[in-house]
């Protein structure tokens, strides 16, 4: 199964990607793939590991062409049927100065980690030339959309809807709403934007500081409702696998 997240920067896609994964690699091996190409994210995802420059995501985007895939997906120390890819604390800001044209080698890449996996997550940026996103839109079973119930929040989907149409996308989208404000009126915005969303995620401040290695590992009451919004969604995703 492939899963894109796609959204603005900062709407908690990437704690998305990681609750998403714990839960799915207790069943099944699962690669998340951090497609970030401007910023290290493997020493945030991985804390403690050390990475070959070599096996970077953006040796795979940069033309260089791989023969196994194995080597880019770098395993989760506590769980062991989840595996990350993205930069390694090696790359730098302008280390791959990649965009739309790379598209083909990212399609290649996803490819390669459907055939060795169960499950891939794309936790795309906020880029617009993230070479990822128009294979994504395309391709991917389920795309899930997180977006703040604001004003801001509806923009933003406005302003992408025409592509997600031109992508063939439309059917395939779970809209999640992510919530920054307990006094979000979600009825509004669903109507606003005419969408239904999935699941309903609180802000949790226990995220943002890092205390905790995994989304599913919270001990707040924000994060137990989070928690059990993330198995909602993947109640529907699983729905969608078994049809």
């Amino acid at each position: 199964m492939l899963i894109a997240i796609w959204g603005r920067d900062g709407m908690g896609k990437s704690t998305i990607a990681d609750a998403l994964g714990c839960l799915i690699a207790k069943k099944g091996i699962t690669a998340v793939v951090d497609t970030d190409l401007t910023q290290p994210t493997l020493p945030v995802r991985l804390s403690g590991q050390h990475f070959d420059m070599e096996t970077s995501l953006g040796k795979v985007v940069s033309g260089v062409g791989i023969a196994d895939v194995a080597p880019f997906l770098h395993q989760h120390p506590k769980h062991k049927r989840l595996f990350y890819a993205g930069l390694t604390n090696r790359d730098e800001y302008l280390s791959y100065e990649i965009g739309l044209e790379a598209d083909n080698q990212a399609q290649d890449f996803i490819e390669a980690c459907q055939d060795i996996t169960d499950t891939v997550i794309l936790d795309l940026s906020g880029q617009r030339t993230d070479p990822f996103v128009p294979c994504a839109l395309i391709n991917a079973d389920k795309i899930i959309i997180p977006i703040t119930p604001d004003v801001q929040g509806v923009c933003w989907f406005h302003a992408v809807r025409s592509l997600l149409h031109s992508m063939n996308a439309k059917a395939r989208i779970l809209p999640v709403a992510v919530k920054t404000d307990k006094h979000h009126d979600l009825s509004t915005i669903e109507k606003a934007i005419d969408i239904q969303f999935t699941a309903t995620l609180p802000f949790v401040k226990e995220f943002r500081q890092k205390t905790i290695a995994s989304p599913l590992e919270g001990s707040t009451p924000a994060a137990f409702q989070y928690v059990k919004q993330i198995k909602k969604l993947w109640g529907t995703l699983k729905g969608v696998e078994e049809v």
